[in-house]
């Protein structure tokens, strides 16, 4: 037991603190890189294989959706409203055939029913009708076809016909080029990327013990050396099922807001992840542990400067706050700044020093 006037403890610099019940959860600190969100990211393709004509946009711009970033010299355009217009033709042609075929088949009808024609002639009137029915359908199909293709590929109100627009399906930024002036392009290879980079994710490395603690939906913190906004908020969105072979760690992807644009990919930052360990314990302020050499101790308050040391089994252990499993209960006052002139005065006391 240690004693001290209540008229010292203010001398001494002495306070205290409430031993708390509390969720326990880790803050596990690590290194990350700013990527952009792959569901955010449009490989923009050619429509349809041509020659650039113009380029629109460089690296770095920001476009809309709907944006013309490149226009092609295409002969599939042309080649699609030829196609159209042959099979308008022909579906006119097959639609005055059944007309034709039709008005045979009513005509027979009614000679049938005199006995001017004999029945098998009839019969081969509605075969011919039917034939004709089908290939109306089926010059429809082909005008359908080649319209939606046509449709896809006309170039835009206003641009030269025999061109083709390549579109940015998404509002965000250039970050590839892949295609030049001259260039001959196709629909199997990317001719731009464009990401929208208004959310991203961080990447971050988790090592040994923590890769088990880190779940879905835990709150983390990024900060970014030379950026003026420093701390992001986000969540973990999930954590990868399998370690880096090269350097057993496994990465937990967060996503963070980031409207003004100042994390850019390929950053290094720091991440701060809060992990809930599942369960509660009694929390002391980090001030009030005390080591000696029998380990950990704690001094709890009984009465107006009368403190009793308490050896202490320490559990989790936080720059604010630790643990405490042993030695202290919830709601005990505990000594917390000023708590190491308590083990001087009970260090003196056992050497036997009477100052």
């Amino acid at each position: 037991m240690v004693t001290v006037d209540p008229s010292a403890l203010a001398e001494l610099g002495i306070a205290t603190g409430a031993a708390e019940l509390r969720e326990i959860r880790k803050v596990i600190r690590t290194s990350g890189v700013v990527a952009f969100d792959e569901r955010r990211i449009a490989h923009v393709k050619a429509r349809t294989q041509g020659r650039v004509l113009s380029l629109a946009v460089r690296p770095g711009d920001r476009v809309s959706a709907g944006t013309v970033l490149a226009t092609l010299d295409a002969s599939g355009v042309l080649d699609a409203r030829n196609g159209l217009a042959a099979a308008q033709a022909a579906l006119t042609e097959a639609q005055v055939a059944a007309r034709i075929a039709e008005i045979a088949l009513d005509r027979g009808n009614v000679l049938v029913q005199g006995g001017r024609v004999a029945q098998i002639d009839l019969e081969r009137r509605q075969i011919d009708a039917a034939k004709a029915r089908a290939a109306v359908q089926s010059a429809q199909a082909q005008v359908d076809l080649y319209a939606a293709q046509y449709e896809r590929l006309a170039p835009p109100p206003g641009e030269e016909p025999g061109t083709s627009a390549i579109v940015s399906p998404i509002s965000g930024v250039v970050v590839e080029l892949g295609v030049t002036l001259g260039d001959v392009v196709d629909a199997s290879r990317d001719a731009l990327i464009i990401a929208d980079p208004s959310q991203v994710l961080v990447k971050a490395n988790l090592f040994g013990d923590d890769i088990a603690l880190v779940n879905a939906g835990n709150p983390a913190v990024v900060t970014a050396p030379g950026v003026l906004e420093r701390r992001y908020e986000g969540r973990v969105a999930s954590v990868n099922p399998s370690l880096d072979m090269a350097t057993n760690t496994a990465l937990a992807r967060v996503e963070i807001a980031n409207a003004g644009g100042a994390l850019k990919a390929n950053m290094y930052v720091t991440v701060e992840i809060t992990a809930d360990l599942g369960r509660r314990g009694v929390t002391v302020p980090a001030s009030a542990i005390q080591q000696t050499e029998e380990g950990p101790i704690a001094f709890v308050e009984l009465a107006d400067g009368a403190f009793e040391r308490r050896p202490v089994t320490l559990g989790l252990q936080r720059a604010d706050w630790v643990e405490v499993r042993e030695g202290v209960t919830a709601g005990a006052t505990v000594a917390t700044a000023g708590s190491f002139a308590l083990k001087a005065i009970l260090l003196r006391a056992l050497l036997g020093s009477g100052e």
